[in-house]
């Protein structure tokens, strides 16, 4: 009789790790992203949309309303963290602070090498220039007034993320073995709009126009790049509207300030990482 509850117990034990192993049937959310420049049609870490910039991409409506985000990252100087295909974001929401979140995030090439995860917020994956990346990540919430993004008290965020058990299982034994190490980037701050393409075929999906630079405008660079986000029941409509939209930024005559990751370009501009 013991014999056969070890058996059973060895069974159920593969079901429910086989149960948690992502496969590409998890990653319901899509999200696109399309860079650009926009030549002096917006000053540097334009706060406003000016109607030289809504001339020039007439091809969507954007709301006046701003919306104002300040994102730090942390790791150690070797990069512990993105060792193991980790992120951590720490964000600020200005315009609405009890949004503020941090953000433990995963990167592979493929679902089924996240192994066994669970309780995530989201399994998305992200298309930029048609490329995939796959990413499962788990928010948050944070208080500003605990928490000053422009100086992140880390054992602090470390403490936050502790009470989550899924969370801390992730990142708990890097943080225990790298304690005194870790480090924030520079922060970057994100003003951003939502809108609509102005196209009826279209016009379910909101976009965002983000501007992103240095909080301290050292180095004076800016990103500039139009999302959206969508379900994958959806990704007929979704593709679509990629190329759409690709087809008709490349149509306004300014050269990409930035191509790639904004995590990544973060990191490069930041001193103190390897």
């Amino acid at each position: 009789m013991r014999n056969n509850l070890l058996l059973v117990g060895l069974v159920n034990l593969c079901l429910s790790s086989s149960a948690y192993a992502l496969s590409p049937d998890a990653f319901t959310s899509l999200e696109y992203h399309v860079n650009t420049g926009v030549g002096k049609t917006l000053p540097y870490a334009a706060s406003k949309q000016t109607d030289e910039f809504k001339k020039a991409f007439d091809f969507i409506g954007l709301e006046e309303r701003l919306k104002v985000k300040l994102v730090t990252y942390i790791d150690t100087p070797n990069r512990a963290l993105k060792a193991k295909d980790i992120n951590i974001r720490v964000r600020e929401d200005v315009s609405k602070p009890r949004k503020s979140k941090i953000t433990v995030k995963l990167r592979a090439e493929n679902p089924e090498s996240f192994g066994e995860l669970t309780n995530y917020r989201k399994a998305e994956i992200d298309y930029t220039d048609g490329k995939a990346a796959y990413s499962v990540s788990y928010d948050v919430p944070y208080s500003p007034t605990d928490i000053d993004v422009k100086n992140v008290d880390i054992a602090a965020v470390f403490k936050i993320l502790k009470r989550n058990s899924v969370m801390w299982d992730i990142v708990g034994d890097i943080y225990e073995a790298n304690e005194a190490d870790f480090i924030q980037t520079m922060v970057m701050r994100t003003h951003g709009w939502e809108g609509t393409l102005n196209d009826q075929r279209f016009d379910n999906v909101e976009v965002d126009f983000q501007v992103w630079t240095p909080y301290y405008r050292k180095p004076r660079i800016s990103f500039h790049e139009f999302s959206f986000k969508g379900h994958v029941k959806d990704k007929a409509q979704l593709e679509e509207m990629y190329q759409h939209l690709y087809d008709a930024v490349e149509k306004v005559p300014y050269e990409q300030g930035h191509n790639g990751s904004k995590t990544s370009s973060t990191f490069k501009m930041s001193k103190g990482f390897n």
